[in-house]
């Protein structure tokens, strides 16, 4: 992702980081200025992506002209370098910060299936500020454990799980989601099993399905983890309601996985993003490289 691999590459040292640590204490109004600015040169100057946005955009609205995806080009890019600053912020963000800035709607469901003993799973999307989702953790009486694709910049990699740790969140590493689950399960652990499930998986995954009008690859783990569990399944979708101001809805997909096939969870999920989407789509991450791979002819397309 833009921001991520940005401040990977530049503040690779103990210099850079301590660098951002001084950036996350400008105000907020001064960070949007900041922003403001950025969205200009990576828009205009240095066209971060343009070309791959566009055709992201084209392939999952055809129905859009040039003019409407340009305009919901450039609001992505303008959303993009506010979620860079806010990010950044993270790292001198308190609990009164994220009081005011993000509303949190349906916790209530969330700790009445901890009181009756259940983890659960979330499901959210690279949609909105994602990173500011660690404020869960401190509205929510089970263990929150934030699913994560490690960097290969460790350095940074440290330093940003350090910030989203702040507010209580575990962080775990993607491969290591299944063994923690099953731990906690025999300890009787109730948990909360947060995690993106619309980043790009391996080129070797083969569960295809029809996400934005395009054939895409997911990782099927998100409905094996659930079913295997018999764990409810929970859509988060956060909508922005004003610059650095957004509510997030957890919405009750499945309150029980058994006798679901992957094929239904995936495919309650995906809709899910999609209706989210469709609605603000310069809320996306567009410049990811969703669609990069391609179906194998001898790889079904799941219904």
């Amino acid at each position: 992702m833009f921001f991520r691999r940005i401040m990977s590459a530049v503040f690779t040292t103990k210099i850079g980081i301590y660098f951002l640590k001084q950036i996350a204490k400008i105000s907020f109004s001064l960070l949007y200025v900041i922003s403001d600015m950025l969205s200009f040169i990576v828009y205009y100057l240095v066209r971060y992506r343009r070309k791959i946005v566009t055709l992201n955009l084209r392939n999952a609205f055809p129905e859009k002209d040039a003019d409407e995806i340009k305009k919901i080009s450039k609001k992505f890019y303008r959303h993009l370098c506010d979620l860079m600053v806010e990010t950044i912020k993270m790292g001198q963000m308190k609990k009164t910060d994220y009081q005011d800035r993000m509303e949190l709607k349906g916790i209530d469901r969330i700790n009445r299936f901890y009181e009756q003993g259940k983890s659960v799973v979330v499901l959210t999307m690279h949609y909105n500020n994602w990173e500011w989702s660690n404020w869960i953790a401190l509205n929510i009486k089970h263990e929150g454990l934030a699913v994560y694709k490690p960097l290969h910049n460790h350095l940074f990699d440290k330093y940003l799980n350090k910030i989203r740790s702040k507010m209580g969140a575990n962080m775990i590493q993607n491969s290591q989601v299944l063994r923690t689950v099953i731990h906690a399960q025999k300890n009787n652990q109730p948990v909360f099993i947060w995690l993106a499930g619309d980043q790009t998986p391996p080129e070797f995954h083969k569960f295809w399905m029809r996400f934005l009008n395009q054939e895409a690859v997911f990782y099927p783990g998100p409905a094996a983890i659930s079913k295997k569990f018999n764990l409810p399944l929970i859509f988060q979708r956060t909508e922005k309601t004003g610059r650095g101001k957004y509510v997030s809805h957890f919405e009750l997909l499945f309150e029980t996985t058994e006798g679901k096939s992957e094929n239904e969870i995936m495919k309650a999920y995906i809709r899910s993003m999609e209706q989210a989407i469709r609605k603000n789509p310069e809320f996306y991450l567009w410049s990811h490289k969703r669609w990069k791979h391609k179906r194998p002819e001898y790889v079904p397309l799941q219904d």
